[in-house]
């Protein structure tokens, strides 16, 4: 019976490690896996009106192109975290800008991730 419990032991460990292994890269379909902005964000950079660099401190970035003018380079832009403190979906934080001294809500429309080489050209 020992025996036997170290079988499937080791075989619910092989499973695992297959697992693991199974969640890096693309998906089965060719998409890329899910990608996230973890907060305190270390670059907020806005790019236009619509357009807004993010990057955060384990490199991942990320361009926002809103669907409304609401950014400003004069102004600072504030993010409100919905759940938890991360940007994966365009609906995850509420973006807003400022028109003087009013909160302008912006309204993500995609979000283009990038890799280290295209976010070192926002910076």
């Amino acid at each position: 019976m020992l025996k036997t419990l170290a079988v499937v032991a080791a075989v619910a460990g092989a499973g695992i490690v297959v697992t693991a292994c199974a969640s890096m890269g693309p998906q089965a379909d060719g998409t890329p896996r899910r990608q996230c902005l973890s907060s305190p964000l270390d670059t907020t950079r806005v790019i236009d009106e619509k357009t807004l660099f993010i990057q955060d401190r384990m490199g991942n970035a990320a361009v926002l192109h809103m669907s409304n003018q609401c950014l400003s380079n004069f102004d600072p832009t504030m993010f409100k975290f919905r759940g938890t403190s991360e940007i994966c979906g365009k609906n995850d934080a509420e973006i807003s800008g400022l028109d003087g001294h009013i909160p302008t809500p912006c309204f993500v429309d995609s979000i283009q991730w990038l890799n280290k080489d295209e976010a070192a050209k926002y910076r």
